[in-house]
């Protein structure tokens, strides 16, 4: 049976770093032929959907949403970078909060968020974003390995050791992941001017869109000018007027709420400008359509009770500008619904999310407190805490129940539970033994060495297979390792779960990874070449830690 295990194993991860087919169905197709074949039951196959870190991590994935959808991050982030003149000055702006940040929430939504302000910086301050978002990347994945919930990884490995009696807390890993993420920190820091230094992002097309954005009752920006809260001039839009009560103002004049600020934009500034925290902008989504044929009269006739034009291409005003069918314009609506149903319009697709609603800031901030706060305490386990939380970011308004379950990413979730069958069917078939048993006669005892052979196999696996597969596989070795050369098991799995967080040569290997490729146009060759001196440094000083630790 331990054959036919570790062929399973063996072909199921071999089909998932090829990408033959997406990890998900390479796990579940796993997970059937072992309890067809009697290597597993049926329970510890499924356990995956009741695991605590699968459920803990679905959770936290909805509070994220909740924080990330009150523009928090892009007004801290805003703040922060509204003065620097270098990457690197933008990434020591940025690594303490961000740090703390990727702890408590996951990396994701925050990377996802830092893009667009990157981009925005590269353009008011000619800073490059490529200089900048691939070290941030890499310091949330060191940062966000030193707590329980910074990392799904972290959460299904205190999954399966719960199983087995190891209790891993909130800051369990932290005595690993932390001096790990220091000494790492510093070396992104150094690296990054040398080996990202080069090429600009291209110019973009003329400005040739125009931009009508309504200033709402909750607007940050009131009181201040357009230029003071960093939104006057970039490369893909420029504010042009502001126009209140029916006079054109200049566009250095302090903002009133009713007040529209005109813009001459790219198409790409369309959504940038949208998703900005400072507008006050209602909780509706930006859709671009294209108009009907046979349609007649100005692109402002598309408005209704609930729907508002953004953007069109034009030198005029929307309200003078003629609706040309075939065209192409912007516009904000509650729903897909509300569009589809409109007369003018032909085809349509969302352009962007919800606007952000900075009102609910502080409960979506309290509710994250609440449940680190509860389960640092040990005053309820994370699970619940978490799961609690999740419910309030509904029960409150910060997000509407359609908004929190679509923050629910299921291939992620799926993957996580599937990663807990195909442990299962390490530990069960006995593979787990064998592994361990091959470790023990490397090792001879030592615990240094057990600390080097986690260390290196962890920061291997992670770039060739998904994070959470290594996980599923390392977590049962280590604490039958643990037990039998008197380490604490805490420090083995901590130390494993830093290692997990090495994902910096390939790719394809993080999901924040893949968040660089388009977007900011880094190759393979970038990941290796700066990955190389970070995952050397980490790997040092986590075997360094781990020894001391363990010994």
């Amino acid at each position: 049976m331990q054959w036919a295990a570790a062929v399973l194993v063996i072909a199921t991860l071999v089909v998932m770093t090829a990408g033959w087919v997406k990890p998900v169905i390479a796990l579940g197709g796993a997970i059937v032929i072992a309890g067809l074949t009697g290597i597993a039951t049926r329970d510890e196959l499924f356990a995956g959907l009741s695991n605590g870190g699968v459920i803990t991590v679905g959770a936290m994935l909805v509070i994220a949403k909740g924080v990330v959808k009150t523009g928090i991050v892009s007004r801290v982030t805003g703040k922060l970078l509204s003065t620097v003149d270098s990457a690197g000055q933008a990434f020591a702006r940025l690594a303490v909060p961000v740090g703390v940040a990727s702890g408590l929430m996951n990396t994701t939504p925050i990377v996802a968020m830092l893009i667009p302000a990157s981009r925005q910086l590269e353009q008011t301050r000619d800073v490059p974003a490529r200089e900048l978002m691939l070290p941030i990347a890499h310091l949330t994945t060191l940062t966000g390995s030193i707590t329980l919930i910074g990392t799904s990884s972290n959460l299904l490995i205190a999954g399966i050791a719960g199983d087995a009696g190891v209790d891993m807390g909130m800051i369990s890993f932290g005595v690993v992941a932390l001096p790990v993420a220091v000494v790492g920190v510093l070396v992104i820091a150094v690296a990054a001017p040398r080996l990202l230094a080069g090429k600009r992002a291209p110019e973009p097309t003329s400005l040739d869109w125009r931009v009508e954005i309504p200033i709402g009752e909750t607007a940050v920006a009131r009181g201040r000018s357009a230029e003071a809260v960093g939104m006057a001039v970039a490369r893909d839009y420029q504010l042009d007027s502001i126009l209140r009560d029916g006079q054109y103002l200049p566009a250095d004049t302090e903002l009133h709420s009713a007040d529209t600020l005109v813009y001459r934009a790219t198409e790409a500034g369309i959504p940038a400008l949208w998703s900005s925290p400072h507008f006050g902008l209602q909780p509706e989504r930006l859709y671009t359509v294209s108009v009907k044929t046979g349609e007649t009269g100005t692109i402002n006739d598309l408005s209704d009770e609930n729907i508002t034009v953004i953007a069109a291409r034009s030198d005029v005003s929307l309200r003078r500008t003629p609706l040309v069918p075939g065209a192409t314009c912007y516009l904000s609506a509650p729903t897909a619904d509300t569009v589809a149903d409109s007369d003018y319009v032909a085809v349509w697709q969302a352009a962007a999310s919800r606007a952000p609603q900075p009102r609910n800031t502080w409960k979506a901030l309290l509710i994250l407190a609440a449940v680190v706060g509860t389960a640092s305490a040990g005053l309820a386990p994370i699970e619940y805490t978490s799961v609690a939380g999740a419910l309030l970011m509904v029960v409150t308004g910060v997000l509407t129940p359609r908004s929190a379950g679509r923050a629910l990413d299921w291939p992620v979730l799926f993957t996580l539970a599937g990663s807990v069958g195909l442990g299962a069917i390490v530990l069960s078939s006995g593979l787990a033994d064998t592994l361990a048993d091959g470790i023990r006669y490397l090792v001879d005892g030592s615990p240094l060495l057990v600390v080097v052979v986690f260390a290196v196999v962890t920061a291997i696996l992670t770039n060739v297979i998904s994070n959470a597969a290594a996980a599923s596989i390392l977590t049962p070795v280590a604490v039958a390792i643990a037990a039998d050369v008197g380490m604490n098991p805490v420090v083995l799995l901590a130390l494993v779960g830093t290692c997990i967080s090495f994902t910096f040569l390939n790719p394809y290997s993080h999901q924040t990874n893949l968040m660089m490729l388009g977007p900011i146009g880094y190759s393979t060759k970038d990941f290796v070449r700066f990955g190389i001196p970070v995952l050397l440094a980490g790997l040092a000083t986590a075997i360094a830690v781990g020894a001391l630790l363990g010994t």
